[in-house]
């Protein structure tokens, strides 16, 4: 008998270009999924996707055949067989026509066909933020002043002087001596005495530029804080202290370093390709990658900012600052490709892991706690001193190596692996990534990623 279907799937149409089929059966679980079994199937079907602009499809496949054949071809080209799940980037810079092609076939096929963004990194400091590490900078500013010009600390096999990694630090926070005795600097700091200033970013981040912010009862953060009137309460006091200090002056005199740094980072950051696979190595797709680099926040420190729609991370400068007085040569320490790649890949990475291991039922997680022993040690001194935790860093590192083989980059990818083994002890890692490659290549279509890393880790050995 002669089927024809012509189905609308939101940003495809598969239509029948006279096939012949015996006992055909399909099933759309989802707008981009569609599976197909039969008896016999001779003729071409066609899934069209139309032009879009910042945008490819996601193909992944598998056919499954006991006679007869199957292929899949795009502008005249058969796509890859090699594994039993295969994956294939389809560009939509112009419209494309996917061909299933049968030929006295017995079997099925399934197709997972995800019209991903082409995402870019966005990257700028945000007022708000900077106010609270100026405040952080300005009740420790005695410490960072005090730091002796002899204690020097091995950074990229140089011997640097610690006090030179603070040197935009005490250069600002020098300007701003003769607000310490503030009376709304003393309420910040009870807050900040109470919990580690930067877990107050996601909160801010939500509000209106300081000295114009106020609290709403729908600010996804707000739980971060006792009552709302205490949350207020911190917010009336960085308002009072932005117009004391006059923060908007200090911001438009400073606006050459903001620019200088948003370029440092903009030239160092990783190619944004790594992000498509991530959202389709996780099904996951996320609306926003915000980096905010800060100048107020001290050397080294960071922490990973986001919501619902977007994932990011707030950072300081990783590199002693070469020069942060003459403008016109400012050398401000952010342009660093390893760091900015950590920060991407692993930072952004941890959005999409930890959720998958805290769905892990406890009892999975408990039956292989003792293989947190032989490595207790080396893990805890990483600051990784639970096994929980030890696992997001396991699997984050995992998808880390997959990710870097999935754009390319062997050598990377190795790199991270045996780093991680011999330098981090690591030593899961490898099983891990093993389990994952395979699951990628053979059960995607079958199984998500949180199931996988559920049976990976009762499997652990």
């Amino acid at each position: 008998m002669t089927k024809k279907l012509s189905l609308l799937i939101l940003t495809s149409i598969i239509v029948s270009s006279c096939s012949v089929t015996k006992n055909w059966k399909s099933d759309h679980p989802s707008d981009n999924f569609l599976k197909a079994s039969f008896d016999e199937f001779t003729g071409t079907e066609k899934l069209k996707f139309p032009k879009q602009a910042n945008a490819l499809v996601y193909l992944s496949s598998t056919v499954s055949t006991s006679q007869g054949k199957v292929l899949l071809s795009l502008k005249n080209t058969t796509l890859s067989t090699t594994n039993k799940v295969n994956h294939q980037k389809i560009s939509l810079s112009q419209s494309q026509v996917l061909k299933i092609s049968g030929e006295k076939a017995h079997g099925s096929f399934a197709l997972s066909y995800p019209t991903l963004t082409e995402k870019k990194i966005q990257v700028n400091y945000h007022q708000n933020i900077e106010l609270l590490g100026l405040c952080y900078t300005l009740l420790n500013l005695s410490d960072f002043n005090d730091i002796p010009d002899d204690q020097t600390f091995e950074m990229n096999g140089e011997k640097v002087k610690i006090k030179d990694l603070y040197a935009i630090t005490t250069k600002i926070g020098n300007e701003f001596k003769p607000f310490l005795t503030s009376k709304n600097l003393a309420i910040i700091k009870t807050f900040f005495d109470k919990d580690f200033y930067l877990h107050n970013s996601n909160f801010l981040l939500q509000l209106d530029n300081f000295p114009n912010a106020s609290v709403s009862e729908d600010n996804p953060f707000l739980s971060h804080y006792a009552s709302k009137a205490e949350a207020e309460k911190l917010v009336n006091a960085f308002n009072a202290f932005a117009l004391e200090i006059n923060f908007q002056d200090f911001l438009k005199r400073y606006s050459p370093y903001y620019k200088k740094m948003i370029q440092e980072v903009e030239q160092n950051i990783p190619q944004e390709s790594f992000i498509v696979e991530m959202e389709h190595l996780y099904r996951k797709n996320v609306q926003n990658y915000r980096l905010y680099p800060s100048l107020t926040i001290p050397f080294g420190q960071g922490f990973a900012a986001g919501n619902t729609n977007t994932i990011g991370n707030i950072f300081a400068s990783f590199n002693k600052p070469k020069e942060v007085n003459q403008v016109s040569n400012l050398q401000l320490g952010y342009d660093n490709s390893t760091s900015l790649r950590d920060i991407c890949v692993h930072e952004f990475g941890h959005s999409f892991v930890n959720p998958a291991i805290d769905k892990v039922d406890e009892s999975v997680l408990k039956d292989k706690e003792s293989l947190y022993e032989p490595i207790r040690e080396k893990m805890s001194e990483q600051g990784y001193s639970q096994w929980k935790i030890c696992l997001y860093e396991h699997f984050n590192r995992a998808n880390e190596v997959i990710i870097a083989r999935l754009i390319g980059d062997n050598k990377k990818a190795e790199k991270i692996l045996q780093e991680n083994v011999k330098n981090k002890s690591f030593i899961y890692l490898p099983q891990i990534v093993e389990k994952l490659e395979y699951w990628y290549n053979n059960e995607f279509l079958d199984k998500t990623y949180d199931q996988k890393v559920s049976d990976i880790i009762a499997e652990l050995k």
